[in-house]
């Protein structure tokens, strides 16, 4: 996973550097059971951290205080069996949902979430698989190692903003 932007400060290619190393988990493909392949994107979470770092805002990426607040900038990419997955889910699938489903578009991950409600009693092996794979160990630890790295950040661009009213550029002149 990469950002998508070049920077001159080479604090921010550091900081850079720290978001590379999560694509362990998330941004791959899952093939279910079932037959439907799906992706969960981090492209919107960039997309924020590349604005935080180009415009040197850490507030937004601050307010990010747990796994779950991440999860407001997950997406869900169904990449092949959308129309199978949207018959067997059209007990809980909206209008809007249906559409970026059937056009490969992202879907927020709460929003693909709610569509595995269900009663207890019943077959659901595509709720259960997804149920698995977001409850899992490795989900999580993945999450808070994201977390982390965005902890990383925001420190790394606190100190940028901290050490730059205490730097004497006077003295670089000959």
């Amino acid at each position: 996973m990469n950002l998508r932007l070049d920077f001159q400060s080479n604090r921010t290619s550091i900081s850079v550097c720290y978001w590379v190393f999560i694509d362990m988990y998330l941004d791959k493909i899952y093939i279910l059971k079932t037959g439907a392949s799906l992706k969960i994107s981090t492209d919107a979470l960039q997309d924020l951290i590349a604005n935080a770092i180009a415009l040197q805002k850490t507030s937004v990426l601050e307010s990010l205080l747990s796994t779950s607040d991440l999860y407001h900038y997950l997406t869900v990419v169904v990449i092949d069996g959308a129309e199978e997955l949207i018959e067997r889910r059209k007990q809980w699938i909206d209008p809007q949902t249906k559409a970026h489903l059937m056009e490969g578009r992202p879907v927020s991950f709460d929003r693909f979430c709610n569509l595995f409600w269900r009663t207890l009693d019943e077959v659901d092996p595509d709720g259960d698989e997804w149920h698995q794979l977001i409850a899992s160990d490795q989900f999580y630890d993945h999450m808070t190692i994201l977390l982390n790295k965005i902890r990383a950040i925001v420190r790394d661009l606190q100190r940028q903003r901290e050490a730059a009213p205490h730097l004497s550029l006077g003295a670089c002149r000959t």
